[in-house]
């Protein structure tokens, strides 16, 4: 067990590592082009990635989490048989999962955003500001990670988790919202790929505690759950 939850950490600890570095270069290398090559975009292009953008905001799976867990504990309280209170006791705990997913590498992002204070590709813009400065509470200077990101990977992967053949849709969700938010001037590429990756860190974790209190919410991966 011991030796299994090492290697896991180390695992994230190397792509962690990975990560930073791809981040790096994109800083040096590829933010800026990538930021210059879509002030042109077409408008209908803009407004299509505008409503897909919509797809990352945290408020949605936030109310959809806490309301779902909220739902099945009330419906709980009422008397229902035991098949019923089955069934109700396996989507409030998904509706947990989803909850504390989008929360908690929510509030991470936010911890780094504030941390590392990077300037939004506006302010590149109009500033000239172009990197980053440190403990900055400006929505303007807090462009790295990218929350949106980071929420949209959170909930394609606890639909992963939970259902493993919707894997497709959550990859779709992912790469779409990401790009979204460099195709808006919202983020530079590196800090996209930020975002996503705390929700992997995150959203696995939370898996792997969720593994334990419920299995039975799970579709599959019964060998994984026990190795766990």
């Amino acid at each position: 067990m011991q030796s299994h939850e090492s290697r896991r950490g180390l695992q994230f600890f190397v792509g962690g590592v990975v990560v930073l570095l791809i981040c790096a270069c994109s800083v040096v290398f590829f933010d800026r082009l990538a930021m210059n090559y879509f002030l042109s975009a077409d408008p209908i292009v803009v407004r299509v990635f505008h409503a897909i953008t919509q797809l990352g905001d945290s408020l949605y799976p936030l109310v959809l989490g806490g309301g779902l867990y909220l739902f099945c504990r009330l419906r709980q309280k009422n008397n229902v048989d035991g098949e019923a209170t089955r069934i109700l006791e396996h989507w409030k705990q998904r509706g947990l999962f989803l909850l504390f997913a989008v929360a908690s590498s929510g509030l991470l992002v936010d911890l780094f955003k504030f941390l590392l204070g990077r300037a939004r590709p506006t302010k590149l813009l109009t500033e000239n500001l172009y990197g980053f400065y440190l403990f900055e509470t400006s929505s303007k200077l807090t462009s790295f990670p990218s929350g949106h990101s980071n929420t949209a990977a959170a909930v394609g992967l606890v639909l992963w988790y939970l259902w493993p053949k919707s894997w497709p849709l959550g990859v779709l969700l992912t790469v779409s919202v990401m790009l979204s938010r460099v195709v808006l001037l919202k983020h530079y590429p590196a800090d996209t790929l930020a975002g996503t990756y705390v929700a992997v860190v995150t959203t696995f974790y939370l898996y792997r505690y969720f593994r334990r209190r419920c299995p039975a919410i799970f579709k599959g991966g019964q060998g994984e759950a026990k190795s766990a």
